[in-house]
């Protein structure tokens, strides 16, 4: 699962490239985690390191696709940058900053998909923890930091991820097990919750990524501790 980042201020231009990359994952095997940003100021501020590619238009008001590559590449160098733009004169100005390649406009899609083949090839491969899901349908790979909590119902698993939620047959011991990080905290019963999603901690519920789950009375304060052993060794 890739996580792609699109900073565009024209918003008819970020729907067509989402749609795209919607377009590529059904006939690939590729999955994406994609996020939006209307402008480069916004995309940098409190940046991770945490996107496999960047795709950035040039010829923005305020801070411009160069720019900001350029305040990009100082906080990450491996991320793959692609310029989506209509100011093709700049390609050379796009190596300063290692831009693996232009899209440019208008964008149609078998070109669009030509370079995101391409650009694919540029990334590392993971070092992140991962987990293999065995659905009734098909089997998929996510990274544990994608998960958001894991919920048991009678027979029935369910991994809540950025992406989407996925069910197996199963018991909650079994995804603890499978999961195998102590990031994964077992708030009651039924629940594992990423303590690094975890937005508070009140009577009987926890707050996880905008979702009420319940936290029985006695893994309260257990929870509380485990949050600040988590955020502490961060």
């Amino acid at each position: 699962m890739k996580k792609v980042a699109i900073i565009d201020d024209d918003e008819n231009i970020r729907s067509t490239i989402k749609e795209y990359l919607k377009k590529y994952e059904q006939t690939s095997k590729e999955q994406f985690i994609v996020s939006d940003f209307a402008f480069p100021e916004l995309f940098l501020t409190n940046y991770k390191p945490e996107y496999d590619i960047v795709m950035m238009d040039i010829d923005m008001p305020g801070m411009n696709g160069l720019t900001a590559a350029r305040k990009l590449r100082d906080l990450d160098e491996r991320v793959v940058l692609l310029f989506v733009t209509n100011l093709a004169q700049y390609a050379l100005k796009g190596y300063e900053v290692a831009a693996t390649d232009f899209i440019v406009k208008p964008l149609k899609y078998e070109r669009f998909s030509q370079k995101l083949e391409r650009a694919l090839r540029f990334v590392p491969e993971s070092t992140r923890p991962m987990l293999m899901i065995r659905t009734e349908s098909a089997t998929i790979t996510v990274e544990l930091d994608d998960i958001i909590y894991v919920e048991v119902n009678k027979h029935d698993v369910y991994y809540h991820t950025v992406k989407d939620v996925y069910r197996v047959r199963g018991s909650l011991k079994q995804a603890e097990e499978d999961l195998g990080d102590p990031k994964f905290f077992a708030c009651d019963k039924s629940c594992l919750v990423n303590l690094a999603y975890v937005e508070g901690v009140s009577a009987g519920t926890v707050t996880v990524a905008g979702n009420e789950l319940c936290v029985s009375r006695s893994k309260k304060k257990p929870l509380i501790d485990a949050l600040a052993a988590f955020h502490n060794r961060k």
